[in-house]
């Protein structure tokens, strides 16, 4: 009989020891943020991309076979240094074709007065003898009619002189057009052909990039695009050059938006900046005056630590209990003000530096113990 006396004992035991371990409170780790005073400014990060200040795209205004290529990519140029050529042949005849029908207009030209220099000198000299009857009205009027065509002859060559002019100064060009030049200082950011291609006009060659300080480009939200002026200044880093810090300036801002809910901006940088390329990834720190009716010294808590009930609106206060790194969450119920970029305004309920719980508001009651979740 004492077995089964003993086996109820065990079982009594191991059922306290259960019940024991499931009263026994198991403290969790909760997302946490502390309640802040406004500064009536705000901070906002956006990210942007490097640009050169000036970057043309180089093409010729001619089509060609290409003769040459004369530069590399990353290859700096001074301005006016040979980029690329295209076969002057074709051009090169044309402009002699140009020179010799202008030399023929000059020649023509040059015998038409001639011939209006004899006609004005016969007209004269018959003009007076008519005067004094010594000749026939028909003469008169025979030396006047071929001084007229004399002097319609010297108009026309003349004319025709000014329309060779033209395109032997157009054939002059086309032969010019053949040698594409870097139009600035720079440095060559692309190249788009290899010699011996046949490159139509308006093709792109080569793009050169200039050498002065680069600018930012970066997308700004509606929200905050009635914040920025012209000149406004802000801070950029590059995550390529963590360690590096540069002012900028506000040089552009954009009316239209190209895309549905951002504006292009662009920054200038204040200071020289070798190691910063176009293409390089960039944020953007801006001071932001914030919304209308915040105002300094006003207290803001997150947004997502406000919960609402159906008593109001509240918050889970953490409140340290003794030296273990325990906290007690309370429930403290707040009166709100507006919302601003940084959070609530908070009215009545919370002072600065208060520690309020930011996830698992559902899973927390007044009074339960918690940790606070360290980043």
């Amino acid at each position: 009989m004492k077995l089964p006396f003993i086996l109820i004992s065990l079982i009594l035991l191991v059922s306290c020891g259960e019940k024991s371990a499931e009263t026994e409170e198991i403290i969790r780790a909760i997302k946490y943020e502390k309640v802040e005073l406004s500064s009536g400014i705000e901070s906002h990060t956006f990210s942007g991309v490097a640009i050169a200040q000036n970057e043309t795209n180089l093409s010729f205004k001619v089509a060609g076979t290409l003769a040459s290529i004369n530069v590399k990519l990353g290859e700096k140029v001074r301005k006016g240094q040979l980029i690329a050529t295209i076969d002057p042949s074709d051009y090169k005849i044309q402009s002699n074709q140009a020179v010799s029908q202008n030399e023929g207009a000059v020649a023509n030209a040059k015998a038409a007065e001639a011939q209006l220099i004899s006609a004005k000198s016969t007209y004269d000299r018959i003009t007076k003898l008519y005067e004094n009857n010594s000749v026939a009205l028909s003469e008169y009027q025979q030396v006047k009619a071929s001084m007229d065509a004399a002097q319609a002859q010297y108009d026309a060559a003349k004319s025709q002189i000014n329309t060779t002019n033209q395109q032997l100064k157009a054939a002059g060009n086309q032969v010019g057009y053949t040698r594409l030049v870097a139009p600035m200082a720079g440095v060559i950011t692309a190249v788009q052909v290899e010699a011996n291609e046949i490159a139509n006009a308006g093709m792109l060659i080569a793009k050169v990039s200039s050498l002065d300080r680069p600018e930012v480009e970066v997308s700004v939200p509606e929200v905050f695009i009635n914040k920025l002026k012209l000149g406004q200044q802000a801070t950029i880093k590059f995550p390529s050059f963590p360690e590096l810090e540069f002012k900028a300036a506000v040089e552009e801002i954009a009316f239209a938006s190209e895309k549905s809910t951002t504006y292009k901006v662009i920054l200038r940088l204040m200071s020289p900046a070798d190691e910063i390329r176009p293409g390089m990834a960039a944020e953007v720190d801006f001071i932001l005056n914030s919304y209308q009716g915040t105002s300094k010294n006003e207290i803001i808590a997150p947004i997502k630590a406000v919960a609402s009930g159906t008593d109001g609106n509240y918050v889970f206060k953490l409140i340290p209990e003794g030296e273990n790194r325990v906290y007690i969450a309370k429930r403290i119920a707040i009166e709100l003000g507006d919302i601003s970029m940084g959070g609530y305004i908070i009215k009545k309920g919370l002072s600065e530096g208060d520690l309020v719980a930011v996830a698992g508001l559902r899973a927390l009651y007044d009074g339960k113990k918690v940790k606070l979740l360290e980043n």
